[in-house]
């Protein structure tokens, strides 16, 4: 469980960050019960949630604030972020990138089970 996420939207071509979308489940000026204005940036809801809460904020405001539509979703593999975000311009018009060494990671994670799973089979064929 994480109190804090962020989810940021770079440029391609640039490197740079086009927005930012920081959001928390802790504030202590509330928790203190500050009598001040301030604006809240905490975050109602699941851990696992912010990601996909964060991406279609930055998605929503990328009009209005940046007159840009945001073509391509590059994501760690979770499908919730993009799920939010792949019809919010219109029917399917954001396409999902994988990171290369997600996948990586998974493939590894299945092979090491596969290894092992075909050692304890081929070792109760021998006994």
């Amino acid at each position: 469980m994480s109190l804090n996420g962020c989810v940021s939207v770079i440029s391609i071509d640039t490197g740079k960050i086009l927005d930012l979308e920081v959001m928390t489940q802790y504030c202590k000026m509330c928790e203190l019960n500050v009598k001040c204005e301030h604006v809240c940036s905490n975050y109602k809801g699941s851990s696992g949630n912010m990601e996909a809460v964060g991406a279609f904020r930055i998605f929503e405001r990328s009009l209005i604030k940046r007159d840009l539509e945001y073509t391509e979703y590059y994501g760690d593999g979770d499908s919730k972020g993009f799920l939010q975000v792949k019809d919010i311009y219109g029917e399917n018009s954001v396409t999902k990138l994988e990171c290369i060494g997600h996948i990586q990671k998974r493939v590894c994670s299945r092979l090491r089970k596969l290894k092992e799973h075909q050692r304890t089979w081929w070792e109760g064929e021998i006994n």
